[in-house]
C-alpha cells in the first residue's frame, strides 16, 4: 500500500489549526457546563445562574426562606431543598 501525500499551503494550516482550536474551546466549554449541571451544592453565584436572577434577588429569597447550608462562614444552596422550596410555593395559595 503506497502512501499519499496531501500538501497544504501556509494558509490552509493555519485554517485547521484555528478550526481545531475553536472546536477543542468549544468541548471543553460544554462539559464545564454539563459539569456545572450535575453539582448539586452551588455557591451564590451559581445559584443565581440556576435560578436565573440576580443576586439581590437572591438576598430577598433567602429572607423569604430560601434554603442555604452554612458551614464556617460558606454558604452553599442544595439543588433538591431549592426545587423544594420552589415546588411548595407553587403548591400554597397565593395571597
Amino acid at each position: 500500500m503506497s502512501a499519499v501525500e496531501i500538501m497544504l499551503s501556509d494558509k490552509q494550516l493555519e485554517n485547521i489549526r484555528s478550526q481545531l482550536h475553536e472546536l477543542i474551546l468549544n468541548e471543553i466549554t460544554k462539559t464545564r457546563k454539563q459539569a456545572d449541571k450535575n453539582q448539586r451544592y452551588m455557591n451564590k453565584k451559581q445559584t443565581c445562574n440556576y435560578l436565573q436572577i440576580t443576586n439581590n434577588t437572591l438576598d430577598s429569597w433567602i429572607k423569604q426562606g430560601l434554603p442555604k447550608i452554612v458551614i464556617s462562614g460558606s454558604t452553599r444552596f442544595d439543588k433538591l431543598a431549592i426545587d423544594e422550596w420552589l415546588a411548595n410555593l407553587a403548591k400554597s395559595p397565593q395571597s
